[in-house]
Order: C-alpha cells, then structure tokens, then sequence
C-alpha cells in the first residue's frame, strides 16, 4: 500500500492549480426546492431559509439560503487524482473553511469552481499512513460577482476489504441515563432568534451560545444530506452508473454484501449493508455534513440581521449512525472590522462538538457581523454603500 500511496501523491500533484476532477459542479440555481431540501437535512426550520414570503419586510426582502447551501453548489473535499487509478484509498474530510461576502437570494445564480491546491503526505489515522489533498473553491452569483470562498482538506486514506477496518465500533447502544440526558439536551434547544436583533452592544465576551443538539443521526438524515450535496453522479443508476464506474477504476470495489464487482464504494454511506466497503461497521456521515450543521449555531443565536462573515473548522473523527453531536460556542473575541472602506461590528466564536462517547467532532472559529442600535450589517462586505 506504501507504494499505491506514493504513486497516488505524484499523480495527484501534477493535478495542483487545475480544475478538481473529481467534484462536480452541483446546483447552479438557488430554487426553493434545492433550499428547503438542504435545510431539510440540517434540521433548520428557520423561514427565512424555508418559506419563500418569510424574508417579506426584512433586509433582503426575499427568502434566503443558509450560509453553508454553497456546499450544494460545490463542496471543496477533492481527493485529487484517487478516481483515475485503484490506489485503495478512501476519502474524508478533516478540515473546512469559508468565508462570505453576501447571502444567497432565492432564485440566485451560483458557479463554483474548485481548484486543488496542494497534495502531501498526511499524518495517520489508525495506524495508517495517509496523503492529504486541500482545495479551494470560489463561488460566483451571475454577474461574477465572489459570493463566497472555500477550502477544504481531504485524508486519503489505504483500505483494502479483508483488512482492519479503518472504525471498527459498533452501533452505539443508550444507556437509560444517557436516554434521560439527550431527552432533556434535546427539550432545552431555544429556537432560532429570527427577526428579533441580537445587537453588538448586548454580547460580552464569554457569553456562552444555547447548545446545539444534532442526533441520533438516522439513516435519513445522512441520504438526505448526500441528495443536499448535490453531486448528481451519485443519482446514477443502470448502464449510466456502470460506465460512470468504468471511467473512475479509483472508486470501483467489490460490494460486500452481493459480492458485485463493480460496486461504487462512494455509494456506502448510510448504507448498512455496504459500509464495510470504506471500512466501517455501521453507516457514516460525511465530514462536510458536520460543517453544515455547526454552521446552524452561529445562525440560530445572531438572528435574521446577522451575517455568518467566517467559519473555519477541524473534523476529526467521524459522525455515524446514531451518535449524537453537542455543538458548543463561546464569544471569545468582540470587536471592530474594516472591509475596504466598511466597518463591521464583529464576533468571534469559539465552536466545539462532541458526540456521545466523549470524542471531539468540530473544532474551530466562526466571525459573525451583528447590527447595533441604528446600523444594519451592510451587504456585500465591504461596500461603502
């Protein structure tokens, strides 16, 4: 595998500043469908992301997507050149970032590109070495205008069916305390703030965000977030699915369950039958579908007038099938920003989140821009209006 995994980074390095092959472009317009399924699967009943007249009378006087829908129009997890050749690896996201200039307006026009910035090798996971691909994806309304940026880091990741699995844990059983607990986690969830103000002057650093309670994750909810993605290859099925496959021999494996040869192991996640093709015992998450879901405590604690301006977060071990994920935040920075010749009232919130077990599933910061008493946040960043 050590020899799979160097010929995999040499491959993939001739592909650094190009076009990332293997992420498609996902949607291109910013419908009320595509939105409400993308809320769908973060659980967000917000109406202004959800009812086409709730964003009537405010700011943007239109519905609104949230933040984390440019991940429908391409999400920046590339694994580089693991498609083209059978290298046995398979691919998880360890890290994302964004950062956004405006909101997205129903019926907008979105084109992301994504290009692969850097290949190397990675640390280990599980006692395997591994290789690391980063990409940064720009997202474009229709003027060419920069709505929002992004980067994410993959882990490529050697895995052989046969081998140690790369989680080899089983579906978490709740104990009747632990059945108490997430009951009462899940009854104190506030609801969003919507059109009531969070205002600069009224936050302190240290204020703590309400918890942000997501889980037991069904096998609902992790399709759901794959059809939210929309990556439309995956849709496939037939004689289009089989050749698709011939063309990407990186992504082709034996499914474990019928034995066909010519399984897709991306097909796996949330399939109970199939997951031991990317080597887990039970139904997996993607990474990215936790930066969508913490993304939803900044937006429900600064309200409709708040801007979610950055988000940058570590993922680190994965999100199965029912496991619970605690989203916390903290203020940990108050302050002043300057965009060109635009001043901002800023936040800076520390978010972290652990499942049942303990173990840390996010990690990182997010910037949120808040109005004050007599000043909304103007739009887009850094106009002077």
């Amino acid at each position: 595998m050590a020899d799979k995994l160097k010929e995999f980074i040499a491959d993939s390095k001739t592909l650094i500043g190009k076009d990332a092959p293997d992420v498609p472009q996902g949607l291109k317009v910013a419908d009320w469908t595509s939105v409400e399924r993308f809320c769908a699967a973060l659980g967000d009943i917000n109406p202004l992301y959800n009812d086409t007249a709730g964003g009537v009378g405010t700011l943007y006087n239109t519905m609104i997507a949230p933040p984390t829908f440019i991940l429908a129009a391409r999400t920046p997890d590339s694994g580089g050149a693991y498609e083209k050749k059978d290298y046995g690896l398979r691919r998880f996201s360890i890290s994302a970032s964004a950062e956004w200039n405006d909101v997205i307006r129903l019926a907008d026009r979105l084109a992301g590109d994504l290009k692969i910035t850097s290949v190397d090798n990675g640390g280990q996971l599980g006692g395997r070495d591994t290789a690391e691909v980063k990409s940064a994806a720009t997202y474009r309304d229709v003027s060419g205008g920069v709505l929002a940026t992004a980067t994410g880091t993959v882990a490529m990741v050697p895995f052989e069916q046969g081998r140690p699995l790369i989680l080899d844990r089983d579906i978490h059983q709740y104990s009747e305390a632990e059945i108490r607990q997430l009951e009462t986690d899940l009854d104190a969830i506030p609801p969003h703030r919507g059109s009531l103000p969070r205002y600069w002057s009224e936050v302190q650093e240290g204020d703590k965000l309400p918890t942000l309670v997501k889980g037991p994750v069904s096998y609902n909810e992790i399709s759901t977030w794959s059809l939210a993605e929309a990556k439309s290859p995956r849709a496939s099925i037939g004689a289009v699915a089989h050749q698709m496959l011939m063309e990407r021999p990186g992504r082709q494996t034996m499914n474990p369950s019928t034995l066909w040869p010519y399984f897709d192991w991306e097909q796996s996640y949330g399939d109970i039958l199939s997951i031991g093709a990317i080597g887990f015992k039970m139904p997996v998450s993607q990474g990215l579908m936790r930066f969508a879901l913490t993304g939803q405590i900044i937006t429900n604690w600064m309200g409709d007038l708040g801007f979610l301006r950055s988000m940058s977060l570590d993922l680190p071990n994965h999100f199965c099938y029912q496991d619970t994920m605690w989203v916390s935040g903290e203020v940990v920075k108050k302050y002043r920003e300057q965009v060109g010749s635009a001043e901002y009232y800023a936040v800076e919130v520390k978010l972290t989140a652990k499942n049942q077990l303990g173990e840390p599933l996010v990690d990182g910061t997010a910037v949120a821009y808040l109005p004050e008493k007599g000043f909304l946040v103007g739009l887009p960043v850094g106009n002077p209006w």
